[in-house]
């Protein structure tokens, strides 16, 4: 784990997310107890033991890493937490039936996918009908560093493609943003 210490610290860094807890952004999402979610690209677990916490269904976490899901298991074994599945490696390769998911929540993660279309299309399948796709990005900044981001525009544009309709589009933090994208 010692070698993934950066990237934990990284992940975990309140300041990633423009000082917004996973708790606050959590209470603006609609989530019911009966959900079932999906945390896909789950990292350090940032909202995937928020979320175990505030639902009685399965919480999975979904990272192609397998030292952040032994982090998470961690986590959540020192928490008393139960309710979480991890799903190690990419969507298309998880066992996650067809219009089996509430909400997909993906912090973070959309903008290192190319492409990304195919992706989108994995999600739209894997959703109930009238399942969320909640996606939460970084706006990139005009003469910023180049690192690879998704404007929201560009981000609603890929979504709809997918099938999806954008319902809701909010920014809870300095360059933040929120697309509540539903089947």
């Amino acid at each position: 784990m010692h070698k993934h210490h950066n990237k934990i610290a990284y992940l975990d860094d309140p300041q990633r997310n423009g000082g917004l807890t996973a708790e606050a952004l959590l209470d603006q999402l609609h989530i019911q107890k009966s959900d079932r979610i999906l945390d896909f690209g789950a990292g350090t677990g940032h909202f995937t033991l928020p979320l175990a916490q505030r639902i009685d269904d399965t919480v999975y976490a979904l990272d192609t890493d397998p030292a952040m899901l032994e982090l998470i298991s961690a986590k959540a074994q020192g928490a008393s937490i139960e309710n979480i599945e991890l799903v190690t490696g990419e969507l298309t390769d998880a066992a996650l039936a067809k219009d089996s998911l509430d909400i997909i929540l993906a912090s973070l993660v959309l903008h290192e996918i190319t492409p990304l279309g195919p992706v989108l299309d994995n999600m739209h399948s894997v959703l109930k009908t009238g399942g969320r796709l909640i996606a939460i990005e970084l706006e990139p900044k005009t003469g910023g560093p180049k690192a690879p981001r998704l404007t929201s525009s560009g981000l609603e544009q890929q979504l709809s493609a997918a099938g999806f309709e954008v319902v809701e589009k909010f920014f809870p933090a300095q360059s933040l943003y929120v697309l509540v994208a539903q089947k």
